[in-house]
């Protein structure tokens, strides 16, 4: 479980990135598209995180 949290989390950084390249560049659909993708990404790995600490009570 700790391998698929950390690549949500590592995963979710690359996007944000991309999305700052993205829309920096001037392709802002692109940009928000990665900025969505990166979030729900984000709240994967914290619903995992949550998962976790709830089994180990």
């Amino acid at each position: 479980m700790l391998k698929s949290k950390i690549t949500d989390l590592v995963i979710g950084l690359i996007m944000v990135y991309f999305a700052y390249d993205r829309i920096s560049a001037g392709q802002t659909k692109m940009g928000i598209l990665f900025v969505v993708l990166a979030f729900l990404n984000l709240v994967a790995f914290y619903v995992k995180l949550r998962t976790e600490k709830q089994q180990q009570e």
